[in-house]
């Protein structure tokens, strides 16, 4: 058991997730101001079975459980998906296109765009786009319309707030990749148990974004869905995403709640 002032620095020996999972706790205690004051990983002391990686405790006594887990190993990983992607890298650095406060995420269907169609038309339409309404969108989701080269293309935005976070836009494919599911529901089958089963007051599953190949929407909507087949994700309090796409590049690292299980 971890008792310090500092329970939640991050040590240069520390292991990447667990590194992560104290990033969160950081952020929690500056969004929601949970106090924290011990840090227990049961996963280092439990050997007989698989344990779940950190209960952090509140100043209050108040306990959360916290598993982590990433999710990759797509179909759709490849070097042509990531350059088709990377068009839009340019738009989600640039800092005047943000809305200080939330996470916004603009899904655009590029499948149905016809293949001789530049790609930086398609950029700058969604730039564009973006400049003029991002804005003015309204909290949660909302459907709209833009044109591309004469093609009108229907996007799906969410606009969620993330109190404590200076905004963050996300461009992605409108489509998740193809083993989504697989990928969501192997995550769920060896996560879930170690987590609800953990002595603690909250739950937590925190789900790392290291790729540009899904967004938290497509998290949100595969999870609702998987709730009668996994129903230890109804004792789960919360799940969380840890967009971690510029994490080793730029030291950025963002989190947004994606699913509270009381309000499904």
């Amino acid at each position: 058991m971890t008792t310090s002032a500092s329970v939640i620095s991050v040590r240069p020996d520390d292991r990447r997730d667990r590194k992560l999972v104290k990033l969160f706790l950081a952020h929690l205690q500056q969004s929601r101001r949970q106090e924290w004051t011990s840090l227990d990983f049961p996963e280092d002391r439990i050997r007989s079975k698989q344990a779940v990686q950190v209960i952090a405790m509140e100043e209050t006594g108040r306990t959360t459980a916290v598993e982590h887990s990433r999710l990759d190993g797509f179909a759709d990983d490849t070097q042509e998906e990531r350059r088709l992607l990377g068009i839009f890298s340019p738009i989600e650095h640039d800092p005047s296109l943000r809305a200080p406060g939330f996470h916004v995420e603009v899904a655009v269907p590029i499948g149905v765009l016809p293949i001789a169609v530049d790609r930086n038309v398609v950029a700058n339409s969604v730039r564009g786009w973006c400049a003029r309404n991002i804005a003015s969108a309204p909290d949660g989701e909302s459907t709209h319309v833009m044109t591309v080269s004469g093609t009108p293309l229907k996007i799906h935005v969410e606009k969620i707030s993330c109190p404590g976070e200076p905004g963050r836009l996300v461009i992605v494919r409108s489509d998740p990749p193809r083993n989504f599911e697989a990928v969501v529901q192997d995550r769920l089958r060896h996560k879930l148990g170690p987590l609800v089963s953990a002595s603690a007051d909250q739950h937590v599953l925190l789900f790392e974004k290291s790729d540009v190949l899904w967004s938290a929407g497509q998290l949100r909507r595969e999870l609702e869905g998987a709730r009668l087949e996994f129903p230890e994700l109804n004792r789960v309090d919360e799940v969380w995403m840890a967009d971690t796409v510029r994490w080793e590049t730029e030291k950025d690292v963002g989190f947004r709640l994606v699913l509270r299980m009381q309000d499904v």
